[in-house]
C-alpha cells in the first residue's frame, strides 16, 4: 500500500498572478506579502482607505529596521541651499535699505526647512504618507479655492494667500501633495488600472486637471507644470502606458496649435499673447515684452568662463526684472561664468542621481514613487526656468529649486527632500552598497 501524497492547495488565477515580495521583518517569520495590495470593499474599509492606506509596520519595529539617511543627498542640498542665500544676497542688497534684508528673509525659510529635512527622516514615511497623502491634498484644492476669492494680488495676478504674518502659494503646497497623493494612489488602485487602462485618463483628468485648471485661471506656467507633473509620475506608477503615448500625441497637436493660432485661443492674456510673439520673434519685440529674455541672454553670454566676480554683475542692477527669483539663473553665468554654472547643473545632476537610485532600491512602491515624484518636480523647474532664460520656451515665472527666493518653494523642496531621506532610511543593507 503506498502513502497518499499530500494534495496541494488550490489557488485562484487571480492569486497566482499576483506579484508577491518579501519583506525581511515586516511581519513574524518573514512572511510573504503582496508588491501592490489588494483594496478591500465595503463602507468601513473606504473609509479607512483615508487613514490607513498604506499598510504600516510598529514603532519598535520600524526603529529596529531603520538604518542611517542618505548623505549625499542631504549634504548637496544644503550645498544647494547655502549657494541660493549667496545668490539671493548677490540680487538683493543694492535695492532697498538694508542690504541684509532679502537674505534674512530667506534664511529664515531656509532654517525652516532644514529642520523639515532632520526632523521627517526620523518618522516611518508609510506613516508620513498615511496621514497626509489625501489631506494634503484635499487642504491644497481648498487654499486653491480660496486664493481665487481672497487671495492677494501682486503684479496683476492672485497667487498668494495670507494667513495672518505670512503669505504663501498655494500651488507650491498642491505640487508635493500631487508626489503624496499619486505614490499611495497608483500602488493602492495598481490592478484596477492594469485591467482599465481608461481610467488611468480619468484619475489624471479628475485628481491632477482640476487643480492644475484652477492654477492656470491666474497662472498658466504653473498649470502647465503641474500637468507635466501629473503626466510624468502616473507614467511611471501604471503598467500600460498607451494612454500616455495618446496624450502625448494630442500635446504635440495642442503645441502646433498653438503656435500658429494662439491669437484665437480666448483664454490667454494679451501679456501672454504678447511673451508668445517675442518668443516666436525675438528681434520683433526686443525692447519690450522681450526685454527681460534679451537681457538675461546677455547676461549669460558676458559671464565668460569664469564671470565678473561674485556681486559684481550689472546687469541685475541695470533693469533686469525678477534677478532674484525668476531670472536668478542669468545673474550666476554673468557672476560666476560657465564655470559657476557647469558646478550648479552638475551638483543637480548628482542630487537627480541620488533620489533615482533611492527610488529602485526602495523597501516598496510606496517609497518608489514618492522618489519618482520628487525627482519629477525637481526636474521640471530646472528644465522650465533654465528654458526660459535662454528663450527656449516663452517667459513665464519658474523659480530654480533650493536657489530662487521665495518661502513656500524652498520649504516645500526642502520638504520633499526630507521625505526621500526618510524612504532612505527604510533601505535593506545590501541596497546601500
Amino acid at each position: 500500500m503506498t502513502a497518499r501524497t499530500p494534495r496541494r492547495k488550490e489557488t485562484s488565477g487571480a492569486q497566482q498572478r499576483e506579484p508577491r515580495v518579501r519583506r525581511t521583518g515586516r511581519t513574524a517569520g518573514g512572511k510573504v506579502e503582496p508588491l501592490y495590495p489588494r483594496q478591500k470593499r465595503g463602507a468601513r474599509s473606504r473609509w479607512k482607505q483615508f487613514f490607513e492606506a498604506v499598510p504600516c509596520v510598529g514603532k519598535e519595529q520600524w526603529k529596529r529596521n531603520r538604518r542611517h539617511m542618505n548623505g549625499y543627498v542631504f549634504w548637496v542640498t544644503v550645498i544647494l541651499v547655502l549657494f541660493g542665500l549667496a545668490m539671493v544676497y548677490s540680487t538683493t542688497s543694492f535695492a532697498g535699505d538694508d542690504p541684509l534684508a532679502g537674505v534674512k528673509k530667506q534664511a529664515v525659510f531656509a532654517l525652516v526647512g532644514l529642520c523639515a529635512m532632520l526632523f521627517l527622516p526620523r518618522l516611518d514615511y508609510h506613516r508620513l504618507l498615511c496621514l497626509s497623502w489625501c489631506q494634503l491634498y484635499t487642504l491644497s484644492a481648498v487654499l486653491l479655492v480660496a486664493t481665487l476669492a481672497f487671495g492677494r494680488s501682486s503684479h496683476g495676478r492672485t497667487r498668494w494667500i495670507r494667513l495672518g504674518p505670512v503669505s504663501f502659494q498655494p500651488s507650491e503646497l498642491m505640487k508635493t501633495a500631487l508626489v503624496l497623493f499619486f505614490a499611495v494612489y497608483l500602488v493602492n488602485y495598481y490592478y484596477s488600472f492594469s485591467k482599465t487602462p481608461k481610467r488611468v485618463f480619468w484619475m489624471m483628468a479628475v485628481f491632477g486637471g482640476i487643480p492644475a485648471g484652477l492654477i492656470a485661471f491666474q497662472n498658466l506656467s504653473t498649470g502647465l507644470l503641474l500637468s507635466a507633473m501629473v503626466f510624468l509620475i502616473t507614467l511611471l506608477g501604471v503598467k500600460d502606458n498607451r494612454m500616455h503615448l495618446g496624450l502625448a500625441i494630442a500635446g504635440a497637436g495642442l503645441f502646433f496649435l498653438a503656435v500658429h493660432y494662439y491669437k484665437k485661443f480666448p483664454f490667454l492674456h494679451p501679456y501672454q499673447i504678447a511673451r508668445i510673439e517675442s518668443w516666436l520673434n525675438p528681434d520683433a519685440n526686443a525692447n519690450g515684452s522681450g526685454f527681460q529674455v534679451r537681457l538675461g541672454k546677455y547676461a549669460i553670454s558676458a559671464g565668460g568662463w569664469f564671470g565678473a566676480g561674485f556681486g559684481r554683475g550689472v546687469v541685475k542692477q541695470n533693469g533686469l526684472p525678477e534677478p532674484s527669483t525668476d531670472f536668478i539663473f542669468p545673474v550666476i553665468g554673468e557672476e560666476l561664468g560657465m564655470v559657476g554654472m557647469s558646478v550648479l547643473i552638475l551638483l543637480y545632476a548628482m542630487l537627480l542621481f541620488c533620489i533615482l537610485r533611492i527610488a529602485c532600491h526602495a523597501p516598496d512602491r510606496y517609497g518608489a514613487l514618492l522618489c519618482g515624484g520628487v525627482a519629477v518636480h525637481i526636474l521640471l523647474h530646472i528644465v522650465m526656468h533654465v528654458a526660459v532664460v535662454t528663450g527656449l520656451m516663452p517667459n513665464t515665472g519658474v523659480t530654480l529649486p533650493f536657489i530662487s527666493s521665495g518661502g513656500t518653494s524652498l520649504v516645500s523642496f526642502m520638504g520633499e527632500i526630507g521625505l526621500v531621506l526618510a524612504v532612505s532610511r527604510g533601505m535593506r543593507p545590501e541596497q546601500l552598497t
